[in-house]
């Protein structure tokens, strides 16, 4: 995990609480390696107003690359992630928990 994908989880560590972040994309440039943009899913607790939180998250974040964030509730996450072909079932079969119960 780079510096930047530290430095973000640790932004949306500071502005809520969430259950699990998952990493689960990450460009890179062909020639040097050099990280271009990634993505994070960001599970919070039941009653968030998840497009509230994506809002905020992106305020806050200090990464210098490009972030993209998918944010669900553990009832969303739960339900589309039983769906094979939903982007979270997607997200949880392709990525890494890089904070929560799998750390």
């Amino acid at each position: 995990m780079t510096d930047a994908i530290r430095q973000a989880v640790k932004d949306i560590l500071g502005a809520c609480h969430p259950l699990e972040i998952i990493l689960y994309a990450e460009k890179r440039t062909m020639s040097t390696g050099k990280l271009k943009a990634f993505s994070l899913c960001v599970i919070a607790p039941e009653g968030t107003d998840c497009r509230s939180l994506r809002t905020r998250l992106h305020l806050v974040l200090s990464a210098d690359v490009p972030v993209s964030l998918s944010v669900y509730t553990t009832e969303e996450w739960d339900r589309l992630r039983a769906d094979e072909t939903s982007y979270a079932a997607w997200i949880a079969r392709k990525g890494q928990v890089v904070y929560g119960t799998a750390t």
